[in-house]
C-alpha cells in the first residue's frame, strides 16, 4: 500500500481546490449578489446536491471499496456499474424536472433546470475520482479539481466586470462540470481498456448490493438537505440566503473530514482482512485523530463566528449569527460519526447505515414539517442538530456491537464534554465577540488538547501518516 502521507497531499491539494470552488467561490458571490439572487444560487445548488445522490446511488463509495478488494476484473467492475448508473440518473433527471414544474416559477424554474443537468454531469464526474482514488491515483482529481476551479475564478471575473446575472453563473457551472467530465473520460481511456462487455455476474452484484449503499447515500444527503428546499418554499429567497450562509461554513469546514475519509477508506477497507487487533489499533488512532479535528473546528466556529461571518459576508448576513451554535454541533456530530459510518460500510455492514439514514430522515422529515413553517431557518438549524444526535447514538450503540469498543478512550469522553459545555455556557451567558478574549480561550484550549497525546501516541500517528503501519 503506497504511504499514507503522499495520498494525503494530494487529497490536501484537492480539498484547497475545493474549499475555493465549493465554498470559497459562494461566499464572495453571496457578498456579490443580492439576498435574493444568492437564494436562487442557493435554491438550485441544494436542488442538485439532492439529484446528485440519487444520480449517483452510492457507486462511488462502493468503488473506494470493492475495487481495493479486487472483488472482480477492473474494467469489467467500472463499465457495468456505469450501466447501472444510467438508469438512475434518467429517475433523477425525470424526479427533478416534475418537482421544479410542480412547485416553482420563473427565475427559480429557470435556473433549477440549468443545475438537474448540472447534477447529473456531476454524479459522473464523482465515480470516476472515486475510480481513480481507489486506483491510488490521486493525483488526477488534484489536477481535474484545480481546472474546475480556475473556470469557477474566471466566472465571477467575468460576473463583476460585465454585471452578469445569476443565470449566467448557473449555465457557466454547467460548462465546467462538462469539461470536467469529458476530461476524466479521456483520462481513463488513456490509462485503462474499455471493455464494453455486459458482465451478468456484476451486474446481479451490483444489483444486491448497490441498494443499501445507494439507500444510505440518498437518505442521508436528504435529511441533510431537505431542509434548504424546505426553507425556500416556506421562507422564500431571502431566508434560505441566511441560512446557506452558516451551512457554506459548515460544509467548508466538513470538507476536512472528507478529506480524510476519501484517504482513510480505501486504506482501511485494504487492512480489513488483516489481524484484527491491528486493524483495531489502526480505527483507535485514526477516530482518535478525527475526533480531534472536530472539537477544533467546533470551538474554533463558535468562538470566531462573529468575525467568521463579518470577513466572508458582511454585515447584512450578522442575523445568522442565531444558527451558529446548533449548526456547530451539526459539524461536530458528523465529524464524530464519520470513521464509525467507514467502519459499518467496509466490515459489509452497510445495511445499519441504511437504517440509521431511515430513521434520521423520519425524524428530520416530520420535525421539519412542523418547526421550518413556524420558526423558518431558526427551527431548521435545531431540528438539524436533534436529527443529528439520534444518528450519533444509534452509530455508536451499532459500532460498538460489531467491534465491541467504542473507539475512545474516557479522558477524550471528559474533554470532548467540557468543550462542549464551555461552548453552550459561553452561547447562554453572552453572544458578544471580543476577538482577544477568544484568541485567549482558544490557545489555552489548545494546550490541554495536547496533554490528550502521549509521545508514543504522536510518534504513532506520525508512522501511521508515513504509510509505515
Amino acid at each position: 500500500m503506497p504511504s499514507l502521507v503522499k495520498n494525503i497531499g494530494l487529497s490536501v491539494f484537492t480539498f484547497l481546490s475545493r474549499i475555493v470552488s465549493g465554498s470559497i467561490v459562494y461566499i464572495a458571490l453571496a457578498r456579490l449578489m443580492s439576498l435574493n439572487d444568492f437564494g436562487v444560487l442557493s435554491f438550485g445548488t441544494t436542488l442538485a446536491g439532492l439529484l446528485i445522490v440519487v444520480a449517483e446511488f452510492g457507486f462511488s463509495l462502493m468503488a473506494q471499496r470493492d475495487i481495493p478488494q479486487q472483488k472482480f476484473n477492473f474494467n469489467d467492475y467500472v463499465f457495468n456499474t456505469f450501466l447501472q448508473k444510467i438508469g438512475f440518473a434518467v429517475i433523477s433527471l425525470t424526479g427533478g424536472l416534475i418537482y421544479l414544474k410542480l412547485f416553482y416559477t420563473e427565475l427559480n424554474y429557470v435556473v433549477g433546470v440549468i443545475f438537474v443537468v448540472n447534477a447529473i454531469i456531476t454524479s459522473n464526474n464523482m465515480y470516476f475520482f472515486a475510480v481513480f482514488r481507489a486506483k491510488n491515483m490521486f493525483k488526477v482529481e488534484t489536477w481535474v479539481s484545480s481546472i474546475y476551479m480556475l473556470i469557477m475564478l474566471v466566472l465571477i471575473a467575468l460576473y463583476v466586470v460585465y454585471d452578469l446575472d445569476v443565470i449566467f453563473i448557473a449555465y457557466g457551472l454547467l460548462f465546467a462540470r462538462c469539461l470536467q467530465l469529458i476530461i476524466l473520460i479521456l483520462i481513463y481511456l488513456h490509462k485503462f481498456n474499455l471493455n464494453a462487455k455486459i458482465n451478468t455476474r456484476i451486474q446481479k452484484y451490483l444489483f444486491r448490493s448497490s441498494f443499501s449503499f445507494g439507500a444510505h447515500y440518498i437518505i442521508g444527503v436528504f435529511y441533510f438537505s431537505i431542509d434548504n428546499q424546505l426553507v425556500a418554499y416556506y421562507g422564500g429567497n431571502e431566508e434560505l440566503a441566511i441560512y446557506q450562509s452558516i451551512l457554506r461554513v459548515v460544509l467548508l469546514l466538513l470538507t476536512v473530514s472528507a478529506l480524510f475519509e476519501s484517504v482513510f477508506l480505501p486504506y482501511l477497507s485494504s487492512r480489513f482482512n488483516e489481524d484484527s487487533h491491528y486493524f483495531k489499533f489502526l480505527a483507535i488512532i485514526i477516530n482518535k485523530v478525527v475526533i480531534t479535528i472536530g472539537l477544533t473546528l467546533f470551538m474554533g466556529f463558535n468562538l470566531f463566528s462573529n468575525e467568521i461571518i463579518t470577513i466572508l459576508y458582511s454585515e447584512k448576513y450578522l442575523e445568522a449569527l442565531t444558527i451558529v451554535l446548533p449548526l456547530s454541533f451539526v459539524l461536530l456530530l458528523r465529524i464524530i460519526t464519520s470513521v464509525y459510518s467507514v467502519l459499518l460500510t467496509i466490515s459489509d455492514h452497510q445495511n445499519i447505515r441504511v437504517l440509521i439514514a431511515v430513521v434520521s430522515l423520519l425524524v428530520n422529515l416530520s420535525l421539519n414539517f412542523i418547526f421550518i413553517p413556524k420558526y423558518g431557518y431558526v427551527g431548521a438549524a435545531y431540528v438539524s442538530v436533534v436529527t443529528h444526535i439520534v444518528s450519533t447514538f444509534v452509530y455508536v450503540l451499532f459500532l460498538y456491537k460489531y467491534f465491541n469498543s467504542f473507539l475512545i478512550n474516557t479522558k477524550m469522553v471528559l474533554f470532548g464534554l467540557g468543550t462542549v459545555s464551555l461552548i453552550i455556557v459561553k452561547f447562554i451567558i453572552s453572544q458578544d465577540s471580543n476577538i482577544l478574549h477568544s484568541i485567549s480561550i482558544m490557545i489555552i484550549w489548545l494546550i490541554l488538547l495536547l496533554f490528550l497525546y502521549s509521545r508514543k501516541q504522536i510518534m504513532e500517528i506520525v508512522e501511521l501518516v508515513k504509510g509505515k503501519y
